[in-house]
């Protein structure tokens, strides 16, 4: 912001603040007459010792200098990133300024300072010394940036405590009168504005640590403030990203992955920033966490009754439960955890434990339950149903393949029986017979082939289940 710092209208024109209109107009003709001369002028406020940028005096930069003070308010805010001379101590203090002598300059004012709270003998004093203390903490870059040393921080804060302290004092009208301002000024406004400049400059070079240790080094009040301005933006757009989710999620379940994953990204980093700025057990970070969380759940929950699918949302279910922080919310991210593993369990083929279920294609069981015998006379009566096992592709070949040679060598032995004892008896009724023998014969070896395969389908957490309610795979007999 080199318009209040390097730039400052005062500096370039090379005045106090609370200059009067007639000297400022005769700076102003001064500079415009040696600029059309492409001569340079010098002023004694140039201040050309400290890390201020060099001073761009060209015509088209004193026309425009020359509308800034139209306005009071915005000679206030100049004002407020420079000096005025209002006292005899404000005389001799600048004088100190001028030939370089910032540590007299501190002293004088210093010693105003210290003669009791700010009142309208030192109001002057608060700014001028706060001004001074802001310029010499300007880095040597010359692009008005603050050093962000942990020395240079804590005298950060102390020039900035007494600016709030003007601001917000009772003598603050008694101020802009020194400066000529003679219309109302809202001092909320100029608060805010003052905030906001300050962090303009910070963001430049600072990182969000050194600013909360700033923040920590301010009055009470002055932190606050600082404060809740820092989470507006970030509370704002975290709250905008909730609902813009949530309405694209009504119209649209097969979206929810893709905007729950989205909603995590998008507020990650203001997430991160209120976390530290405002505290976990800030109730405003607290109802903020937990409505986020809802949401990022809510996504997962309307995507899986759609699609019956959310193992890919895993990670941001545990995400939403990290950062939840009531009970209510806690337990719900928690039972949809449990859900998304349980289903990712049931996903995965029980017989290698590695690759996904099918779901086009199934083996299908018949299973039988006896629900009653009787000996005299001996009959048994059952119920039976069928289970669709699913396995993973290779897996369920697996099992059909061996079934299937099963059933093909019961068979291939039943037609050679019937054809050699058919031949041999040289009647139907021997093939017939034959054929009954080696059916049985080759559901016999046919089995033994068939062995491992039971294994398979025995394992299936399905048939186990069903098996230990008292059902059977083989159907019952009398």
């Amino acid at each position: 912001m080199s318009l209040f710092l390097s730039e400052n209208p005062f500096r370039t024109i090379g005045l106090p603040s609370n200059s009067g209109l007639k000297q400022i107009q005769k700076n102003i003709s001064k500079l415009k007459a040696f600029s059309k001369l492409e001569k340079e002028v010098n002023f004694d406020y140039d201040l050309n010792f400290l890390n201020l940028s060099k001073i761009d005096r060209t015509i088209e930069k004193i026309t425009k200098v020359e509308s800034r003070f139209l306005l009071d308010e915005n000679k206030l805010k100049y004002s407020m990133f420079w000096f005025q001379k209002s006292s005899p101590f404000d005389d001799v203090a600048l004088s100190n300024l001028i030939q370089s002598d910032t540590s007299k300059a501190i002293e004088i004012w210093d010693k105003v300072m210290r003669k009791g709270e700010l009142n309208q003998a030192n109001v002057s004093a608060y700014n001028n010394s706060s001004s001074l203390l802001l310029f010499l903490l300007l880095d040597s870059s010359k692009n008005d940036q603050f050093y962000n040393d942990e020395t240079a921080i804590s005298k950060l804060a102390i020039a900035l405590n007494r600016k709030y302290e003007l601001i917000n004092s009772d003598h603050f009208n008694e101020f802009c009168s020194i400066l000529g301002i003679t219309s109302n000024i809202n001092v909320g406004e100029i608060q805010l504005f003052f905030t906001e400049t300050i962090l303009s400059i910070l963001n430049k070079n600072f990182t969000s640590n050194q600013i909360h240790f700033l923040i920590k080094g301010l009055n009470e009040d002055v932190s606050h403030f600082f404060t809740g301005y820092l989470v507006k933006g970030p509370l704002l757009n975290i709250k905008k990203q909730i609902e813009t989710t949530s309405k694209i999620l009504e119209s649209d379940n097969t979206k929810g992955i893709v905007l729950g994953k989205s909603l995590i990204k998008n507020t990650l980093k203001d997430l991160k920033f209120l976390k530290t700025t405002l505290g976990e057990e800030s109730y405003q970070y607290e109802n903020l966490t937990n409505n986020l969380s809802n949401q990022i759940l809510q996504c997962g929950i309307n995507y899986f009754n759609e699609t019956g699918e959310d193992q890919a949302y895993l990670g941001s279910y545990k995400y939403a439960l990290s950062i939840a922080s009531n009970e209510k919310t806690i337990l719900r991210a928690k039972e949809t955890i449990q859900h998304c593993e349980e289903e990712k369990e049931a996903n995965i083929c029980s017989c290698c434990s590695v690759s996904p279920i099918y779901k086009n294609s199934s083996y299908n069981l018949t299973i039988y339950k006896e629900t009653k015998r009787t000996y005299f006379p001996q009959r048994v009566e059952y119920s039976h149903g069928t289970l669709n096992l699913f396995f993973c592709k290779s897996c369920l070949a697996k099992a059909t393949e061996k079934d299937s040679t099963s059933q093909t060598i019961t068979w291939a032995i039943a037609i050679i029986a019937a054809i050699v004892v058919g031949i041999a008896s040289e009647h139907i009724g021997g093939a017939i017979l034959g054929g009954v023998i080696g059916l049985g014969l080759g559901s016999f070896i046919g089995g033994i082939f068939s062995a491992d395969n039971s294994s398979i389908i025995r394992n299936h957490p399905n048939t186990k289940k069903y098996l230990n309610q008292g059902y059977q795979l083989n159907q019952p007999t009398a």
